[in-house]
């Protein structure tokens, strides 16, 4: 059995995990945001042992312990180098975590987790390269190859989300002007939809999130396009070639045999996302005969559990 934990900004998920992907059970309780890195990881570990005992499960037959993290990670040295609004900064996390849980205690950023779980159990399962996007807030992203997950040196490899693909375009968060999470995101689609709205007054999209462009949502564009909506099939091209942009770079770098998209995003019909993509990037692709699969991520929330679970399995 192993523990898988999910680290995410409002909840904290530690999950009773087989050999399969499989999750058995599961435990979680609110981030409190008072407390220190130390703390966290402290709490982190109580809830690994609460999960292991709700499912009478024990202790002996822990396996390993896997934590996906929003930040960069090192899984060498155990440490959590930095995160997204959360405390740790060069924290020692496993050394910390292993004084209440005595195994072996691996460390993912949250995306690799993510592509892991889809590559264990998911869409990418039996796919190899497997590429693994998410689009959120911002994007993310990881890639399994020959079995074992890709974290370059240092462990912040596959920071796809922040390729350059707009040269002096719109600032990104991490100080970089024209990434592609920029364009590529949940965000970017929302605010590609504000854009268009603003032009026309009269766009469907204004009924939809209740005359407030505060309200749009990424299913909000979807929902006016089956609608017929122009304004919403203006924002939702521009969309898809920005989404495309950046997945035909990857695939021609990396030639993954399946790229698996989830994310809010990737929950909207084949006809309005999937199918558009595969064409654009197929279309593009160096090499016609290798054609990457391009699929919904199957796991959903569950990815980054079973993901961090079968870490030490993937370095």
């Amino acid at each position: 059995m192993y523990i898988g934990i999910d680290v995410g900004g409002t909840n904290l998920v530690a999950g009773l995990v087989d050999e399969n992907g499989k999750i058995l059970h599961k435990a979680s309780c609110p981030v409190d945001k008072s407390m220190s890195a130390e703390e966290l990881t402290r709490q982190l570990a109580k809830l690994s042992l609460q999960a292991a005992k709700e499912a009478d499960c024990p202790l002996s037959e822990l396996k390993a312990a896997g934590v996906g993290l929003p930040g960069l990670v090192n899984n060498k040295t155990g440490m959590v180098i930095k995160t997204t609004n959360m405390p740790f900064y060069n924290t020692p996390f496993r050394e910390i975590f292993q004084e209440d849980l005595k195994i072996p205690v691996y460390l993912g950023n949250d995306a690799d987790c993510a592509a892991v779980g889809e590559y264990w159990a998911g869409s990418a399962k039996g796919f190899d390269p497997a590429l693994v996007i998410t689009l959120g807030t911002g994007i993310g992203s990881g890639m399994v190859r020959g079995g074992k997950l890709y974290i370059g040196h240092g462990g912040a490899g596959m920071e796809a989300g922040h390729m350059i693909i707009h040269p002096n375009g719109v600032r990104c968060g991490c100080g970089n002007l024209g990434c592609w999470e920029q364009y590529g995101s949940a965000t970017a689609l929302i605010r590609m939809t504000r854009e268009e709205m603003e032009y026309n007054r009269d766009s469907l999209l204004w009924k939809l999130c209740g005359g407030d462009a505060g309200k749009v949502e990424g299913r909000t564009t979807f929902q006016a396009v089956r609608q017929g909506d122009v304004s919403a099939r203006k924002a939702l091209d521009r969309y898809l070639e920005e989404l495309s942009m950046g997945l035909i770079n990857l695939v021609n770098v990396l030639f993954p045999e399946i790229v698996c998209l989830g994310g809010g995003i990737s929950n909207a019909d084949d006809d309005l996302l999937l199918n558009p993509l595969r064409e654009m990037v197929h279309r593009c692709s160096f090499d016609k005969n290798h054609l990457p699969r391009i699929e919904r991520a199957s796991l959903g929330n569950d990815a980054g559990v079973v993901g961090a679970a079968m870490l030490c399995n993937m370095f």
